[in-house]
């Protein structure tokens, strides 16, 4: 290995993702890869074996946990930088990896040129972050590093002996000093900071971590009931300075022992910088306001929107952009014992030539040492609004039609059913004829090979081809069930019950009372309405069982599925922005002439019923069709089982 080339271990239980990792880094001429892991324990012992300069590692994997395995690493492979690389970017997460000393942390899904700069980024001892993470987690970084300084706030009180595991695991750098002023215990966050291990530090002084100018300043700190946070700068053990901030306490116990906190400023303040720059690259106008309604900072896009230079925003009441509005008082009424949240508004927007505009206003506290401060994110929605008014019209329009709906539904159900038969005969007589030929071509050339290196690259490219098969093959049941095909509604539902029992262990019961054969358009209407009720189970019930239930009434079809999941509040769910499923299977029945009731709440399960009358659609001119197996949408039933009631195993 050069001198000159960056070691680097990798460490993902998915193989999928450890094999395209190293493959990634293997192309990078700079970088060396030199470990394989599969697990938290084999990752600390790759790290430990090769002392790697970074180790990639995915957060959630089996044997150990991952804030265990960077506080191994840093502890027996002292020159390696982690860089967590996980699915998960939830807020708790971020902090406990960052506050166990990784270097970055990424999402999957990040590009492949982001992973290779945050590697080389962590080499040079430099923080990276995906983007999406920094504002959710900035500002408790900022929190906890402020907390990490009040020794009141941490200890609470009287600390024994016991509680220096407690210590070990704070948030930032922890030195136990005893009567003597000697270091007595250090915590990782202390030895990665100044690069020595727990022996060097062990009898050390606090001056001698400090530079020559801060030691008087470090001297007072120590023996302390409790000092206010001091701003220094800590000296490594290679000579170099980083800036960081010490406070001192008093550890009462058996014996007398101070306690000094220290915090590495540096990731902070460039997470800081980052911070301000993601503000300033916002494609909406951001402003800063105080509780006296003046704008304290403003961002490039404010400028643009509003038309004023920024010298001549700072300062300005933010009445003069928003006029007439009860922003001011919206802005007082923080509640300082608690949280504040944040709101939004639709208000008015006054440009610098006086032209005013309709803006959406979004209200959001931010407290800081100097107090409480707002933000003001402002959006031009004139567009939007033209939009809505567009939709509205759209809507009348609809209305107006509305008797005309139910060819309309005939017609456009026999549209999407015969596209799907196109769509499914092509991936039939096409794709996977090729596919097959391919494979059967592979396995000759195969026999040909002698180098068992190319017998193994051509197993793989033949499993690859397998699980195309296998996808296609699956992909065109979703897309024309065979018994939907020949005109069995209840055979068709059995196959997608059986798919999501097979795929989830869901088990399901199905029951047949339904006498009347629904015509080929209303049938393929309550399969795609069911399959859309059952695909909600299958995502978000957390469900055991279901039962579905096809029965008669009222000259039409009623569909009742009940499951035993973790049920929901209707009003919260359906009235949240995005979420659709529920609204496609109400829309589709009330289209079709017929009603939907959906009725749950939170561990009661969720039953969906929805009804379609059974009456005979408006013709519909032949569209020629192709099929898998019959040359027609409303193809005869051949061989459609007789209604049953038996749990399904």
């Amino acid at each position: 290995m050069g001198d000159d080339r960056i070691d680097v271990v990798v460490a993902d239980d998915d193989p999928a993702v450890r094999e395209a990792l190293a493959d990634l880094i293997d192309s990078h001429p700079d970088l060396e890869l030199v470990g394989l892991a599969i697990d938290h324990e084999q990752a600390v012992h790759e790290a430990v074996e090769h002392r790697p300069r970074v180790v990639v590692m995915d957060v959630h994997m089996p044997k150990g946990d991952a804030p265990g395995s960077v506080r191994a690493i840093r502890d027996q492979a002292p020159g390696a930088r982690v860089v967590a690389l996980s699915a998960h970017g939830d807020r708790e997460t971020v902090l406990n990896m960052l506050a166990v000393g990784a270097t970055g942390y990424l999402v999957k899904g990040t590009p492949a040129e982001e992973i290779l700069e945050a590697i080389n980024r962590a080499a040079r001892d430099q923080f990276s972050m995906s983007a999406d993470l920094l504002t959710d987690c900035a500002e408790p970084l900022r929190r906890a590093d402020r907390a990490s300084w009040r020794f009141e706030d941490l200890v609470g009180g009287r600390l024994e002996e016991s509680y220096l595991d407690l210590l070990g695991h704070a948030p930032c750098g922890v030195l136990v000093l005893g009567s003597r002023g000697r270091i007595e215990f250090a915590n990782a966050h202390v030895r990665h900071m100044f690069g020595y291990s727990s022996s060097e530090l062990r009898d050390k002084r606090l001056r001698d971590l400090v530079p020559e100018r801060y030691r008087t300043a470090s001297e007072q700190l120590v023996g302390r009931v409790f000092s206010a946070p001091s701003a220094m700068a800590g000296r490594r053990r290679d000579g170099t300075e980083f800036p960081a901030q010490f406070s001192g306490g008093h550890l009462q116990g058996k014996r007398a022992r101070g306690v000094v906190f220290v915090a590495d400023l540096s990731q902070l303040r460039a997470a800081e910088s980052r911070f301000r720059q993601l503000i300033e690259s916002s494609p909406d106008a951001m402003m800063i306001v105080d509780t006296s309604g003046r704008i304290q900072a403003a961002n490039n896009r404010t400028e643009c929107l509003f038309g004023y230079d920024r010298d001549h925003l700072i300062g300005r009441a933010v009445e003069a952009l928003l006029p007439d509005q009860p922003l001011t008082i919206s802005l007082r009424e923080w509640d300082e014992s608690e949280e504040p949240l944040g709101h939004s508004m639709e208000l008015v927007g006054r440009r610098s030539d006086a032209k005013q505009f309709p803006a959406d206003v979004s209200i959001s506290p931010l407290r800081t040492e100097e107090g409480m401060l707002t933000v003001l994110t402002v959006r031009d929605i004139t567009e939007v609004q033209r939009a809505q008014f567009v939709l509205e019209r759209s809507l009348e329009l609809l209305e107006v039609t509305d008797r005309d709906r139910q060819a309309l539904l005939s017609h456009l159900v026999h549209a999407q059913e015969v596209e799907r038969g196109r769509i499914a005969a092509d991936i039939h007589d096409d794709t996977i004829q090729v596919i097959t030929a391919a494979s059967l071509r592979l396995q000759q050339l195969r026999r040909r090979l002698r180098d068992p290196e190319e017998q193994r690259v051509m197993d793989k490219l033949d499993e690859t081809l397998k699980l195309s098969l296998s996808r296609l093959r699956q992909l065109i049941f979703d897309l024309r069930p065979s018994s939907l095909e020949h005109g069995c509604l209840a055979a068709a539902l059995r196959g997608l019950l059986e798919q999501i029992r097979t795929e989830t262990g869901l088990t399901y019961r199905l029951e047949d009372r339904l006498a009347a054969k629904p015509p080929a358009e209303t049938m393929a209407l309550i399969y795609r309405t069911a399959q859309e009720a059952l695909m909600n189970v299958r995502k978000h019930a957390r469900a055991k069982t279901v039962h579905v239930q096809l029965l008669g009434l009222d000259e039409g079809c009623l569909v009742r599925i009940v499951d035993d999941g973790q049920g929901y509040n209707p009003l919260e769910v359906e009235s949240r922005p995005g979420h659709l499923g529920l609204s496609l299977i109400q829309e589709r029945a009330q289209i079709a002439g017929g009603w939907c009731r959906i009725e749950s709440a939170p561990g009661a399960g969720t039953t969906v019923e929805f009804w379609v009358p059974l009456g005979d659609p408006p013709p519909i001119p032949a569209l020629g069709a192709p099929s898998l197996d019959s040359p027609s949408l409303g193809a005869p039933s051949l061989g459609c089982p007789s209604p049953e009631g038996e749990p399904e195993p």
